[in-house]
């Protein structure tokens, strides 16, 4: 399952310092990955991001998780900016 996911951050160095050292091994370790991670050329706080996880019950479980929550929000992350959108397969 491919998604895109869209939300606003605070720095995308800070963003990545999270996301590359402690976000993508707990992806790949329930067989997800990130395919394509980046900022917006005109907007550098606008994040962009192409994930694929195994299925929509491996999403919700990072979603839903008040711990991922945390570590996104410390990370710099607008959580309420967030969207999803799922391509077809």
């Amino acid at each position: 399952m491919i998604f895109f996911l869209e939300e606003d951050i605070d720095n995308y160095q800070r963003f990545c310092d999270w996301f590359n050292v402690e976000a993508i091994p707990q992806i790949e370790a329930v067989g997800g990955s990130v395919l394509v991670q980046g900022v917006d050329r005109d907007n550098p706080q606008h994040l962009r991001l192409v994930m694929q996880v195994p299925d929509q019950a491996t999403l919700d479980g990072f979603l839903g998780s008040p711990d991922f929550t945390t570590a996104r929000q410390n990370a710099g992350v607008k959580v309420e900016t967030t969207v999803i959108t799922f391509l077809a397969d």
